[in-house]
């Protein structure tokens, strides 16, 4: 799992030829918020924007982003799919994230993605209900139902419950597995513990 914040400024590298074809500016995730569906190259406005499908990345490097070839570098209006997420002008970085109930959670300040899928499995949050309830960012993987609008992505208020550290899912806390919190003891009342 990467976050889309370790990739943007990688090179793109071409396989066939071996050239580097310019730098992530940024990922393009469908109208779902569920699946990455391109990179953005640092040149160019929207429709302008020179892309690569998900379909041409080969691999995610530490350093760079393998593409198959430079003919999967084109224009976005060029790439249908690309183009109408491009030209709706919503990005998830950046919203507020509401439960239908009007509970702000936060905002949107990154997201997580499988790098051999280009599924989103969580964003990252900033702000919100629960700003200082955690060491670092609040972390919510990828919900049932989300709505993307302008400003706003709204979810069910049971979301609010699925809310963990920052770092994504490998960031779960149980009582004690936080630094300097002790591990609970057993009281005088307490039972032993079965086998």
């Amino acid at each position: 799992m990467l976050m889309a914040s370790e990739v943007v400024g990688r090179q793109i590298a071409v396989r066939d030829g071996g050239q580097i074809a310019g730098k992530i500016k940024d990922l393009v995730v469908d109208s779902t918020g569920r699946q990455v569906i391109g990179i953005v190259l640092s040149d160019g406005v929207f429709s302008a924007s020179r892309v690569v499908p998900w379909k041409a990345i080969q691999a995610f490097g530490p350093d760079s982003v393998l593409i198959d070839s430079a003919g999967s570098v084109a224009k976005a209006d060029e790439i249908p799919e690309i183009k109408a997420v491009l030209d709706t002008k919503t990005k998830i970085k950046g919203l507020k994230l509401l439960t239908t109930a009007g509970k702000d959670l936060g905002k949107i300040t990154d997201f997580e993605f499988d790098e051999t899928t280009g599924s989103v499995s969580g964003f990252e949050l900033s702000g919100g209900l629960f700003s200082s309830a955690f060491e670092g960012n609040p972390f919510v993987p990828i919900p049932a139902s989300i709505e993307l609008g302008k400003d706003v992505a709204f979810v069910a208020p049971e979301v609010e419950a699925s809310i963990v550290a920052s770092g994504g899912l490998k960031a779960v806390f149980k009582h004690g597995d936080k630094p300097g919190e002790p591990e609970p003891q057993p009281g005088p009342d307490s039972a032993p513990p079965q086998n």
